[in-house]
């Protein structure tokens, strides 16, 4: 028993000793107490008496976390406490590993005893050293149907198995993971029916080139792109919005439509040519209420066309419209009109420069943007 937890039952014990109403209670509320404190916190609780010994093996939720100081322990503890817990539902399990952690320890295991209690919420995160493999999970866990919010971050392998089905997956994130192959993150979308917010972050080397994105129940999607260490524009990286057909490394079908989809967040750093796909998107999203772009420090190229006709999103819905790290080039300017000019129920105009300008460019260009025809009379711009 650690000094810290001896302690912790010595101070707790003699308040109980007095007048021990807190073990009076129910389970149910116990358990509630427990749930605000760290997980960590609530097992050492089993220390105190009797009464408390197996109160925290119920527990609806759980979080492993390393701290910042490297708690050289926390995975042991983590495997230790999971053998003892019983209930036999989990509402969320949170494991969050840091670079001290040996890289053969059992992150399948763990994740293989939530699936088999029908966790509802998962969130892994794993830091092992940069030379490591990345970790493998489950199969199980792309049939979890009691799932509705996934996210993996770090040293995580997407295996996707050809019968993966998450039928209550809402939420997804995939934070700097590797894929298997370029169809790994296709079948893992494809199998999520009804989710609704998604967020990707991609690393310099996740073994996909084309991230493909097709999900008609999509209401909310965040996507960056981090740089390689070595910018390389011909790298042949690009979201893809659909993936029939191919057109200037733009795979698109004007027919798939994202109904539901209300805010779309766009991060282009080193992108070259994200206008076309953007376009696409705005005209396959026809409720989209938000749209926020956020540039590279640098200028990279652009090619701007006006499109033929005006995206549905931008007559009727679109009201919030955000830009960071603006950069006045032409092309960025033609397509800031061009949102500013056809946005009817625009609400707010969010802009902000890059910082590697200097007074007088970033003074020209606010002339120039505040110069631009706004569709919308009651539009604010805002600097």
């Amino acid at each position: 028993m650690s000094s810290e937890a001896e302690i912790c039952r010595k101070k707790i014990k003699r308040t109980l000793f007095c007048n021990d109403r807190i073990s009076a209670l129910p389970d149910d509320l116990l358990l509630h107490i427990l749930c605000l404190i760290p997980t960590k916190d609530a097992v050492t609780t089993m220390v105190l008496s009797k009464r408390w010994r197996s109160v925290w093996t119920m527990l609806p939720k759980l979080d492993y976390t390393e701290n910042s100081e490297g708690e050289k322990c926390v995975w042991n503890f983590l495997d230790k406490s999971l053998q003892l817990h019983r209930a036999p539902s989990l509402e969320r399990l949170r494991i969050d590993l840091g670079q001290q952690c040996p890289v053969d320890v059992g992150v399948g295991k763990w994740v293989l005893n939530a699936v088999d209690r029908c966790v509802r919420e998962l969130l892994l995160k794993i830091r092992f050293i940069p030379t490591a493999d990345p970790t493998s999970l489950p199969k199980s866990l792309y049939t979890c149907k009691a799932l509705v919010k996934l996210s993996l971050c770090g040293a995580i392998l997407i295996d996707v198995p050809s019968s993966a089905c998450l039928p209550s997956l809402e939420s997804l994130v995939l934070a700097k993971v590797m894929y298997k192959d370029q169809d790994s993150h296709v079948k893992l979308l494809s199998s999520c029916p009804v989710l609704r917010y998604l967020l990707v972050c991609r690393n310099k080397s996740d073994n996909v080139t084309r991230f493909i994105v097709k999900l008609p129940s999509l209401r909310k999607l965040t996507y960056l792109d981090f740089p390689p260490l070595i910018c390389n524009a011909d790298s042949g990286r690009f979201l893809v919005i659909d993936s029939p057909g191919v057109l200037s490394q733009v795979a698109c079908c004007s027919e798939i439509n994202f109904p539901r989809l209300i805010e779309f967040k766009l991060h282009t750093y080193y992108s070259d040519n994200w206008l076309k796909p953007l376009m696409l998107l705005l005209h396959n999203a026809p409720k989209l209420k938000a749209l926020k772009i956020t540039s590279a420090c640098h200028e990279h190229p652009l090619s701007w066309n006006q499109p033929s006709s005006v995206p549905g999103c931008l007559l009727s819905h679109l009201e919030i419209f955000k830009w960071k790290k603006f950069g006045g080039s032409r092309e960025e300017k033609q397509f800031l009109a061009y949102i500013l000019a056809n946005s009817n129920c625009l609400k707010t105009v969010g802009i902000s420069l890059r910082p590697s300008k200097n007074d007088e460019e970033k003074k020209k260009i606010m002339e120039d943007v505040e110069s631009m025809y706004r569709v919308s009379a009651s539009s604010q711009l805002l600097f």
